[in-house]
Order: C-alpha cells, then sequence, then structure tokens
C-alpha cells in the first residue's frame, strides 16, 4: 500500500462547489451502468447534477479542498441520483427525456433491505491506492450505524475479481450472486458486513 493520503477529509453531503465535480466523477465512473444509450459526457454530467441528491453522498477532500473520492449511499427513501423523470427532461426536453426516462426503468436495483447500501464508491485517478475508498467505506459504516442501520451492503459484478477480494478484506461477506443492473448485464455478488 502507497503512503498515507494526508489529512483527506471525508463528508457526508456535497456542497454546492463540488457538485459539478461529484458528478464528472460519478459519471466517469458510473455512467455506462446509469445509461448505456449513445450519451455525450456532458450531457452524462448535466443528468447526474440535476439528478444528485447531496445528502446521498459521502466525498472525500484533498488538502487543497478537491474533491477526489465519492460514495453514494442507499437506504429505503433511495440513492445518490433521483429516479424521477425531470433531471432527463432538464437534459433532453419533454419527448425525448421522457423516452431516456422510460429506458432507464429496465435497470433492476438490488433487493429491498434494511441495510445501508453503497451506491457506488469512485476515487480520482493519482489519488487510487491511498486508502480513500477504505476512509468512505468507514463513514459509511459510522454513518450506518448511527442511523440504525444493521448491516452495510455492496453490489459488485460476479467477474470484478479484485472488487471481490477488496471488498471480503474489509470484512464483507457474501450473500448471494443475483442478477441486477440492466437485462443484459453480467449477475453481481451481494456483499454484507454486519455492524
Amino acid at each position: 500500500m502507497q503512503a498515507d493520503p494526508g489529512p483527506i477529509r471525508i463528508l457526508h453531503g456535497i456542497a454546492p462547489q463540488h457538485r459539478i465535480a461529484a458528478a464528472a466523477l460519478y459519471w466517469r465512473y458510473f455512467g455506462a451502468q446509469i445509461l448505456p444509450l449513445p450519451t455525450t459526457p456532458r450531457q452524462g454530467i448535466t443528468l447526474i447534477r440535476a439528478a444528485l441528491r447531496p445528502d446521498h453522498a459521502l466525498i472525500a477532500l484533498a488538502p487543497s479542498g478537491r474533491m477526489v473520492g465519492i460514495a453514494g449511499i442507499r437506504d429505503a427513501g433511495g440513492g445518490i441520483l433521483r429516479p424521477d423523470p425531470s433531471s432527463f427532461h432538464a437534459v433532453w426536453g419533454p419527448v425525448r427525456g421522457q423516452l431516456r426516462h422510460r429506458a432507464a426503468g429496465l435497470f433492476r436495483a438490488g433487493p429491498p433491505t434494511s441495510d445501508l447500501i453503497l451506491d457506488g464508491i469512485a476515487v480520482r485517478p493519482g489519488w487510487r491506492g491511498r486508502g480513500i475508498a477504505r476512509l468512505l467505506v468507514g463513514t459509511a459504516i459510522a454513518h450506518a450505524s448511527q442511523t440504525g442501520h444493521r448491516a452495510l451492503r455492496a453490489e459488485v459484478a460476479a467477474g470484478n475479481h479484485a472488487a471481490l477480494a477488496a471488498w471480503r478484506a474489509m470484512g464483507f461477506a457474501p450473500m448471494a450472486r443475483v442478477r441486477l443492473g440492466w437485462p443484459w448485464s453480467a449477475p453481481a455478488h451481494v456483499l454484507r458486513l454486519t455492524l
């Protein structure tokens, strides 16, 4: 493991000055999972920014104040992105936006649970391998405990062996393989850490 990244701060919520950076980072790593239709990066980032629920995210800030990581969190009230069509309308207008929103309805979320779910973790290139993802997970664990959740869950593509190993190293245990995401998506593992 590389040296300690220094005084990285983890915050619950996304302040207005970090929303564009948060949307860009989230789109970069999860854009194809969010909307596999042909979409330019500008459209994707605008969509994420319009759909963003700042209170359903944790962010990592470098000592300079630059956002270097993000983790979405999902509970019974939803996840990091609002599912309503208004975000799609903001990018593509009412007609095309409605069609894209309906297409996005094909996405299958994980099974209902009372656990807190990690809704994607992304760390900027150049900042990876410095423990930032672990800091985000540690903060998610604390948040889950404070809000009365009995466990934290993660959903990982079955073929992503490196991610599976990383989650297991943090104490997450595999629960089941399920079909998540798009109808054509490969199976995924649901992992759980009891608190």
